[in-house]
């Protein structure tokens, strides 16, 4: 029996090498793969370094026109604003000459509503004298048709009023 244990604890010692061999190995498989994965990183960085460089000039670049297309479009703006400003100051000017426009028109309406008013005075009036010269002449004609039967006005008198009615009644 002692053989036997015995012969087991070798095996078992073995075992125990052949686990540490094996650890071992795989350790500096896996030390071997970071190894190369860091020289890889390392030299894929300094590639990518200087693919990045390019792409960032080519970025830049494509910056760059961005830059000059929006400048251009600024200064086309400004200037759009400038000619927008002038127009502005025309259509100013423009609303102050309607305004004056208006403030006359009002004045011309009231000046004209006065003129028909007195046109509606002086027709009234025109009216009455009218009538007033109607009745004059049939007076006068009244006193003709009377002078002519014996009682006679002077002659002078007649012809003065005769010629003093038109005067007096403007048609």
């Amino acid at each position: 029996m002692e053989g036997s244990s015995w012969h087991k604890q070798p095996t078992r010692k073995r075992a125990w090498k052949t686990c540490a061999i094996v650890a071992l190995g795989v350790a500096v498989t896996v030390l071997m793969a970071a190894l190369l994965a860091m020289l890889c990183q390392e030299a894929a960085g300094s590639v990518m370094a200087r693919n990045g460089s390019v792409e960032l000039e080519k970025a830049l670049a494509v910056a760059n026109q961005s830059l000059a297309e929006a400048r251009g479009q600024w200064d086309s703006c400004r200037k759009r604003l400038g000619e927008l400003e002038g127009k502005v100051s025309e259509l100013d000017q423009a609303l102050a000459n309607i305004t004056q426009l208006q403030e006359e028109n009002r004045a011309l309406k009231a000046e004209v509503a006065q003129q028909q008013e007195q046109l509606g005075d002086l027709q009234s009036s025109r009216d009455n004298l009218q009538l007033q010269n109607q009745h004059l002449q049939k007076q006068i004609q009244y006193m003709m048709r009377q002078n002519s039967g014996g009682n006679r006005l002077p002659a002078v008198s007649l012809s003065l009023l005769a010629f003093l009615l038109p005067v007096m009644l403007p048609l």
